[in-house]
């Protein structure tokens, strides 16, 4: 009976330890999912990153306007080369969605709905994605200010805000939380997604 009583106990402990295991896995995997290991980036390592790649964001933003369409606004976020991460485009006012979809291959911007809006070529989406590359970004969107996301931290992303016009009401880009006004030039942004804090994490 001792015996038996043994090797119960034995195969209890067998099974107790393959679900901590699973748990711990399973964890590990909708952390790693939801960004809990992205790296959260301060306020002074944003101006940091900015200013270090201050002319090649120059480049991507001239390059960006020289090729946008003129009916059209685009948000477009890449994952990789082949794989956006966002791509929206909405009417200038931003009433109307006319597309928007998430985790697409960049060939998308090639069927003929995107080209009819955007017009792209093959060549302009490679050299978009090679000055994002440079300034060390991920995504660009249309409007004013111009926003240039900088990286995502879980669900939320670090963004520059880059004003491109003089008059531009800049008061509401300096609340302290989920902006922070640099200077005339440039707002810093932290958006926490639909469920994180939409304040930044580390205002120092």
């Amino acid at each position: 009976m001792n015996k038996i009583f043994k090797y119960f106990i034995i195969i209890l402990c067998a099974i107790g330890g393959l679900f901590l295991i699973g748990f711990i896995a399973v964890t590990l995997m909708i952390g790693y999912a939801f960004g809990s290991f992205d790296k959260s980036y301060s306020v002074s390592e944003l101006k940091e990153e900015y200013y270090l790649r201050e002319v090649e964001i120059a480049d991507l933003i001239k390059y960006y306007n020289a090729i946008k369409p003129e009916n059209y606004s685009v948000n477009i976020e890449f994952k990789s080369d082949k794989v956006l991460n966002r791509l929206m485009i909405t009417t200038k006012d931003s009433t109307k969605i006319m597309y928007q979809n998430w985790n697409v291959g960049s060939n998308v911007l090639q069927s003929k709905k995107i080209r009819d809006l955007v017009g792209w070529e093959e060549r302009e989406v490679r050299v978009l994605k090679s000055k994002l590359d440079k300034a060390n970004c991920i995504s660009v969107e249309d409007g004013e200010p111009l926003k240039i996301g900088f990286k995502r931290s879980g669900m939320g992303m670090f963004s520059f805000n880059i004003f491109q016009k003089a008059g531009t009401n800049r008061g509401e880009y300096n609340n302290g939380c989920q902006y922070i006004l640099v200077n005339r030039s440039l707002a810093l942004q932290y958006g926490g997604g639909a469920i994180g804090n939409q304040c930044f994490p580390n205002k120092n």
